[in-house]
This record gives C-alpha cells, structure tokens and sequence, in this order.
C-alpha cells in the first residue's frame, strides 16, 4: 500500500514587529516548494498566514514592508479600552486581503484571538478575514479590543503565541511552527522608551515562562534569531526578512525528512 500523503500543517506565531521576519520565512518554504496544507496565527503570524492563504506575492510583500511607516498605522484616540482606535491598520488589511471572507481563501485558515468576556482562546474561521485580523493583533492596552457578538476579543498571543494546538486540531499530521519571539541564545537587554514598549515587554516575560511547553508539540520549529531586534520598530523589516529567511533555509532538509519518513 502506498504511504498517505501527510497533511502540513504552519503554525505562525505572534511578536509584533518582529513579525516581519515571517516574510522571510514563508519565502523560502514556497521556494523550496513545501507543501502546505493549513494554516493558523497569532497575533501578527495571523497577518501574513491570511496573506499566504490569499495567494500573495511575498517578494512584493517584502518590498511593502520595508516602505511601511509605522505612523500609517496608528490612529489615535482618548484611551477607553487602548490608546489606537486601529481603523487604519483594520483598512489595510481589508486591502492587503481583498476584503475576502475565510471561504475565499486559497488554503484554510485559522485566527487565534482571546476573548476577554469569558477569559477563553476564540478560533476565527468565518467572516470577514480582515475584521478576525484586527482582532488578533490588539494588543491589550494599545489598541482598542474588537467586539464581536457577545465577545470581546484581543491578541491572541495572551493566550496562545505560536498556534501550534490549532494547527493540529484541524487535522495536521506534520506541523512547521515559526516562533519570532524568543529565538536566539543570547537574551539582550531591553530599552523602555514608550506605553508600546511597557505593555509589549511587560506581556513577553509573562509569555516566557510558558513559551517552551508550548512548542514541545511542533515538529519543526523554525526560530530566527531576531533577540537584538526592538518588537516594537517596524523600521528594522529588512533584519527581520533576512534572519527569517536564514533561519529556514536551515531548516528545509529537516521539513522534507520529516515529510518522506511520514507514515
């Protein structure tokens, strides 16, 4: 009997700007042509799994990134909930998606946010990508949450920051998970200069004493060294793009044993 071909899964996992790394990596899994069956994300890897899922150029995307002023992003507004109301990045992702619904993509797609009413992980997979988008990357105390029903819903990352359990819930025999948060041997020291810095910083030592447990349940765990780069400074896409794109690189031969000794 011939073996089944096995379902892939990618897990993208949240850390603000240093997100952009998650170009490089899905660059080099569609040069190196691995196969990819489902995906899930968190936070920002929910941003560039919805642009994989729609069918993206990532060589584009990777230009846009590195003339994306962060200052195009930010609304902001008295704080009630958070101080960015987030219309303006909510309007860039209904552009980048093309405004689709998730029964429009190319490949299935899942979005981790948390929902603060019932202190629980939501998983997105219906409606309006950019709306699931928008709630998945609102960071608590920066931007303003995203109701939905009955659900108030933020960062997915409180909760679940590489989205390795949904990937396999949804039936992936085989997960690929890109961490670009905590990668790199050498911990630097952290500059405080802003609300953003406190409450993204504030979140990744809380996240850090969870973080391992949770990528024990990858397969392959792709990890770029992104430990010197500031997560909330969008002007250094170019690192991140260039470290990710290394990172998996280094891991290709790896993905594709996995895959052939799969029974």
């Amino acid at each position: 009997m011939p073996k089944r071909k096995p379902k892939v899964g990618l897990a993208l996992g949240a850390g603000a700007a240093k997100g952009l790394a998650h170009i490089g990596v899905i660059q080099e899994l569609l040069k190196a042509k691995v196969p990819i069956d489902l995906i899930a994300g968190s936070s920002i890897g929910s941003v560039f799994g919805a642009l994989l899922a729609c069918g993206h150029d990532f060589e584009r995307l990777e230009r846009l990134a590195l003339e994306l002023k962060q200052k195009l992003l930010v609304d902001l507004t008295v704080p009630r909930m958070g101080i960015i109301k987030g219309n303006k990045i909510e309007e860039l992702l209904r552009l980048l998606t093309q405004n689709k619904n998730f029964d429009q993509l190319n490949i299935p797609f899942y979005v981790v946010a948390v929902d603060l009413i019932e202190g629980e992980k939501v998983v997105l997979d219906s409606g309006n990508v950019a709306k699931a988008l928008r709630a998945s990357v609102a960071i608590p105390g920066i931007f303003q949450p995203v109701v939905m029903g009955e659900k108030v819903l933020v960062d997915g990352a409180v909760l679940d920051r590489v989205p390795i359990s949904v990937v396999r819930e949804k039936g992936a025999d085989i997960v690929i998970a890109v961490d670009v948060k905590f990668g790199g041997s050498d911990h630097k020291r952290n500059k405080v200069s802003s609300i953003m810095d406190v409450i993204i910083l504030s979140l990744d030592i809380i996240d850090r004493e969870t973080v391992n447990k949770t990528i024990l349940g990858a397969d392959i765990l792709i990890q770029p060294d992104l430990s010197d780069l500031n997560p909330n400074n969008f002007d250094q896409a170019h690192q991140g793009v260039v470290r990710g794109k290394t990172a998996t690189r280094q891991a290709i031969d790896t993905i594709f044993q996995v895959i052939d000794q799969y029974e």
